[in-house]
């Protein structure tokens, strides 16, 4: 069977959006599942490609099934009005959607006169490729565990437990994503691959839906699989790899065997990954051998610069804050450059951007990025403060715009905000070898990537940028009043098909 699967274009238009544009990796994974049984697989991504390429793909080939990728809750309109624009091309053919925000919240896809026929819940290889193996049957999609639709929701939908072994999965598909890997990148490495080590994370922080999604288990790939993953990259011809892990270095002697193996290998490629402070500083004997085998970049989830602000968002970092402080130097100690993440909050005041502003100064940091607090659906965050959400436009939940009301003037606190963005250029401080990396990337011809990266920070360093609307396209007019919110039970502690059951109905 043939089956088109869609990346849909980004929803927001602003900030992080224009300085990552990464693999659509679940849709590769996905993929590499639909394969094992022959089906054939084809992927239009509509962050690079114009809507029009996909109306003329549809009529070319006519899919027998779509199926489209939400994994942000910025993009749930645009996937609505993909959906809807399959639908208007080809009215018979069946849409699903999964990824991350589908299935923490698939009720903003299941609706009366919804475009979109089934949402694939939690892991997406083995129920997409049921749901495909279902469909070339002609059995109804709602007969399929883990496939939510307006049927089955109150009609015995079956959960799908996660995948005990990350082994037995297939390696994603990255024939699929070819003719537009040289267009993927992480700020200024590209083309960069995305490559799992492991899914999941065992925390809980209160702003983070990662764990609720991965019912606060984490789960890892044998070092042979991973290196076999590394070694398909490389015979890409890319040499930059960024490990998707919600947390990179959970477990010392998995990594450590990890690092042996990439150099047993002879994998001499360019990484990058994202952790903790405090798996720094426990594990700190290791990021040497790991810049000795390519580590050039570690994004350190810090969040913020005192114990208090930690509690605030249940970080549980050991050690609190000075643990931040005492990682940015092991990794700079070790050659590694430390991308340290920041969240402002609407409740702040003056004297509290000020001591942000000494943080970032006192510890010279190069790159820090800065955000600002969202309750993200499908988080404790979430639950906790939805009464006072400002608006249910989907569109400025990207994480730099306020979402809740501010101690400060709107105008005055994206003032503040902008101005921590002044405090370190991207590039600007790496000397030589940054203007060295840039006239390569020009003779490359991706100066594409130059001009998106630049053009981000540069709004993201104006004010006045923030009060505009963030949105790519405005909230869909056929979607019903009510969108978006949620109700909850037991504080986000419930499992999945819980959480399932109660999001399809709204508030």
């Amino acid at each position: 069977m043939r089956v088109t699967l869609i990346q849909p274009p980004q929803g927001t238009r602003f900030g992080f959006t224009k300085i990552l544009m990464v693999e659509p990796l679940g849709l590769e994974c996905v993929s590499a599942a639909l394969r094992l049984h022959e089906h054939e697989t084809h992927l239009v991504d509509l962050r690079l490609d114009r809507p029009s390429a996909l109306a003329v793909h549809l009529r070319r080939s006519r899919p027998a099934a779509v199926g489209i990728s939400c994994a942000f809750t910025t993009d749930v309109y645009t996937t609505l009005r993909t959906a809807k624009l399959v639908k208007e091309t080809l009215r018979d053919v069946p849409v699903f959607v999964g990824g991350h925000h589908a299935s923490l919240i698939p009720g903003d896809f299941l609706f009366p006169g919804s475009p979109v026929d089934a949402v694939v819940i939690g892991e997406g290889e083995w129920p997409a490729l049921d749901l495909a193996d279902a469909l070339e049957r002609g059995d109804d999609p709602g007969t399929v565990p883990g496939v939510l639709t307006l049927w089955n929701r109150e009609n015995g939908f079956q959960q799908r437990t996660l995948s005990a072994n990350l082994d037995g999965l297939p390696l994603p598909d990255r024939e699929l994503s070819r003719r537009y890997r040289r267009r993927y990148h992480h700020g200024f490495a590209c083309p960069s691959a995305c490559v799992e080590t492991t899914r999941g994370c065992p925390f809980d922080c209160n702003f983070c839906s990662i764990w609720v999604f991965y019912q606060r288990r984490a789960r890892r790939r044998s070092p042979e699989r991973i290196v076999e993953d590394l070694e398909r990259v490389r015979a890409l011809g890319e040499d930059h790899v960024f490990f998707t892990d919600d947390i990179a270095f959970l477990q010392r002697d998995a990594y450590e065997v990890l690092g042996e193996q990439i150099r047993a290998a002879g994998l001499k490629l360019h990484y990058s990954c994202e952790t903790r402070a405090d798996l720094v500083v426990k594990y700190r004997d290791l990021f040497q051998m790991w810049k000795e085998i390519g580590m050039n970049t570690i994004f350190l989830g810090i969040e913020k610069v005192d114990d208090a602000g930690l509690d605030s968002v249940r970080k549980r970092t050991k050690g609190g804050a000075m643990t931040n402080v005492e990682a940015i130097e092991i990794l700079r100690s070790c050659g590694i450059t430390p991308m340290t993440s920041l969240i402002t909050d609407p409740a702040w005041g003056e004297g509290d951007f000020d001591r942000l502003e000494e943080f970032v100064q006192l510890l010279k940091l190069p790159n820090p990025t800065f955000t600002v607090l969202t309750p993200l659906p499908g988080t404790e965050l979430w639950e906790t403060v939805k009464s006072q959400i400002t608006t249910d436009d989907y569109n400025y939940f990207d994480v730099m715009h306020l979402l809740l009301p501010s101690k400060l003037p709107p105008e005055r606190f994206y003032e503040r905000f902008a101005r921590l963005y002044t405090l370190a250029d991207v590039r600007a401080q790496l000397g030589w070898h940054a203007a060295w990396t840039l006239v390569k990337m020009a003779v490359r011809r991706q100066g594409f990537v130059v001009r998106r990266v630049y053009g981000a920070v540069r709004e993201m360093r104006d004010p006045k940028a923030y009060l505009k609307y963030p949105g790519s396209t405005p909230k869909p007019e056929f979607v019903p009043s009510g969108f978006g919110r949620v109700r909850w039970v037991d504080r986000s502690r419930s499992h999945l098909s819980e959480r399932v059951a109660l999001a399809v109905g709204g508030a």
